[in-house]
């Protein structure tokens, strides 16, 4: 290979490598925007699930009135819930094993 072609190859790599690091920057910024949203309602969320395991009590204090008011409703509510818990504690060791590779 020539002088002159091994040159032109190194300034070629060089501007792709600048090209790349702002279309990643890029990215980065639009990615930030859009995901924005569903990441708060992911944490409000998450946050959520984090309070009600640490009040169980008044968990169970409004099933239980919820159950006195409307035991059929209740039922049919608690078995979803029952089934969407279910299914999380199966995927979680899939999700684990996703992070970790």
């Amino acid at each position: 290979m020539t002088a002159r072609r091994s040159q032109e190859l190194v300034l070629k790599k060089q501007l792709l490598q600048q090209r790349s690091a702002v279309l990643r920057h890029s990215l980065a910024r639009q990615s930030a925007t859009t995901l924005a949203p569903v990441l708060g309602v992911v944490d409000r969320v998450y946050r959520g699930g984090r309070w009600l395991a640490a009040h169980p009590v008044l968990v169970v204090g409004v099933a239980a009135w919820l159950f006195r008011r409307r035991p059929k409703r209740l039922l049919t509510w608690g078995s979803r819930v029952w089934w969407l818990w279910r299914t999380w504690r199966q995927l979680q060791p899939l999700l684990a094993g996703k992070a970790n590779t």
